[in-house]
């Protein structure tokens, strides 16, 4: 067996021509690169990489969302690694912070905490073709900078200088290359088609890029969005301890709202006893475990298939009474989805729906059309209708937050990746019609290259954890021979890539997902690089062999 090469400087005495040499560099450190990292050295005895993350440290979307409220909306049992399974949450569902400390903790045990480098973006990827190597562009950024949106790092570059981001660049050569950026990554700025943002005197605040130091006590809060994020950041503005004079929740479209398992005994008996069960009947976890996720299979074969109808109206009938059963009255047409259950991303509720009984609260499907120094203007809303008795409505506004998402379907953006014929990756998408990968990681021309989280490897059913874990053992599978100088490189033939992709969009339309209902499912073009057609089983099977 050949000896695996290692990370090296080379031509270390020249300070003009020295770089490092990387077998293996992954870039991002949440839970897809973490995952990445541990089962290199598990299943492949392999310590010889590089995980880069520009942000100030690791977790991801979750180290970087630090709203009110912020949490996971699939169960800790299943939201957690298959080789290092968390059964003893203090909470059936982890908080941000709790998942945080459970990566840096698998991190630590695994030892792959020195692999790590944070405050460190990742701008270019180049393959030499003559090295059959990627040159990498790396920049070092003043800590914490990488933890603002890519807009405003431009903008305070624009301002203060490149110096006031980036304290140097370097080159770097790897021999593979493994993306675990994900999608949740750049937050949807103000919308440019609503004037005035200039002209107002308050703070605008995305729920991505939380603020501890905007003051809400005695404030006007105006939410934009209806998501997830937003479904748990108001009930927390809500709370007595927040102070907030009012809420003004402004919603384009009706999420379908489903309530969270609740903690058996309620939150604090089981914060106190279900961490004490699990650890004394170690068979009840793996069990929980299974039961979750065949559970959450079911969805997938009763709701998700655009040919149960039957089965689909019985959960949307189910999610109508829920809400009706929580949400004033007044709001039950409004809170009621025109659209198919599941078609996007379902809101699986806590205190949102009870939440709206507050004198504070005020939900509303009006436009803002502008703003004004404390004010913020609503017309008409989509349908053409405005809640009230005049077409036009002005509300107080101190405090804007946006929950209004990411830009999900800018794949790997801002990252530039070069391929065999120098051509950008997201240039080939676009001539393809759409972001698209064999199996959801790899594309023909591309060599050595590999996507974690990749186009249509997301599930609207269960822990997108799953897929990250059955990628990352495709990816061994298929790198091994690469670290073990048995090959140069790997890549998928461009027929296998343009049929595996045929074959997605076609299985994608007896899904819910081709429905236009809005969300970040599909891009403005109606191309669907998200979501995945299968059963995560299926995925399981296919891509590693094993479960």
């Amino acid at each position: 067996m050949a000896q695996m090469k290692k990370i090296h400087v080379r031509n270390g005495f020249d300070k003009d021509e020295a770089y490092n040499y990387y077998p293996v560099l992954i870039i991002g450190a949440g839970e897809s690169g973490i995952a990445m990292g541990c089962q290199l050295k598990r299943k492949l005895n392999f310590s010889q990489f590089r995980i880069f993350d520009r942000q100030a440290g690791i977790g991801g979307t979750w180290w970087i969302n630090r709203y009110p409220g912020v949490a996971c909306d699939i169960p800790t049992a299943l939201y957690s690694f298959s080789f290092a399974p968390n059964y003893q949450s203090k909470r059936v569902y982890p908080s941000g912070p709790e998942f945080v400390e459970y990566l840096e903790n698998v991190a630590s045990n695994y030892q792959i905490t020195d692999n790590i480098q944070c405050n460190t973006d990742i701008g270019e990827l180049r393959w030499i073709d003559d090295d059959e190597e990627w040159e990498i562009t790396i920049r070092h950024l003043v800590p914490g900078t990488g933890d603002l949106s890519t807009k405003e790092r431009q903008q305070r570059v624009r301002d203060h200088g490149e110096e006031s981001v980036y304290l140097r660049h370097e080159k770097a050569r790897a021999k593979v290359v493994v993306s675990c950026v994900g999608i949740l990554v750049e937050p949807n700025a103000w919308p440019e088609s609503i004037p005035g943002l200039s002209t107002f005197s308050g703070e605008v605040i995305h729920s991505a890029r939380w603020r501890k130091d905007v003051d809400l006590a005695e404030k006007h809060v105006v939410v934009l969005g209806a998501g997830c994020s937003a479904a748990q950041i108001v009930p927390k503005l809500l709370e007595p301890s927040a102070k907030v004079k009012s809420v003004t929740q402004i919603m384009r479209t009706p999420p379908w709202v489903i309530p969270r398992i609740q903690e058996i005994g309620g939150v604090e008996a089981y914060s106190r006893n279900a961490p004490k069960i699990f650890r004394f009947l170690p068979f009840l976890g793996p069990m929980f475990r299974a039961f979750l996720f065949v559970f959450v299979e079911a969805v997938w074969f009763t709701v998700f298939q655009e040919k149960n109808k039957m089965l689909r109206k019985y959960s949307e009938n189910f999610a109508l009474s829920h809400m009706k059963s929580l949400a004033p009255e007044k709001y039950h047409e409004m809170m009621t989805p025109k659209y198919a259950y599941g078609c996007k991303r379902r809101v699986f509720d806590q205190d949102w729906l009870a939440s709206m009984n507050s004198p504070k609260f005020t939900l509303t499907t009006q436009r803002i059309e502008t703003l004004d120094a404390k004010q913020a203007v609503l017309g008409p809303s989509k349908d053409g209708k405005a809640s009230g008795t005049e077409s036009t409505t002005r509300i107080s506004a101190d405090v804007i937050v946006l929950a209004n998402g990411f830009e999900a379907t800018r794949w790997l953006h801002p990252l530039k990746v070069y391929g065999r014929s120098g051509k950008l990756l997201q240039e080939v998408w676009e001539e393809r019609g759409g972001p698209q990968a064999y199996m959801g990681t790899a594309t023909d021309g591309f060599p050595n290259f590999f996507l974690v989280g990749g186009p249509n490897t997301f599930v609207g059913h269960t822990s997108v954890i799953l897929a990250s874990e059955n990628l990352i053992g495709y990816i061994l599978r298929i790198i091994k021979p690469v670290l073990r100088a048995e090959a140069r490189f790997v890549e998928p033939k461009r027929d296998a890539e343009i049929n595996w992709t045929k074959e997605v969009q076609q299985k994608l339309k007896k899904t819910v997902f081709s429905r236009s209902c809005g969300g970040f499912y599909k891009d403005e073009n109606g191309w669907n690089s998200t979501m995945y057609p299968y059963v995560s089983m299926r995925g399981c099977l296919m891509i590693t062999g094993v479960c």
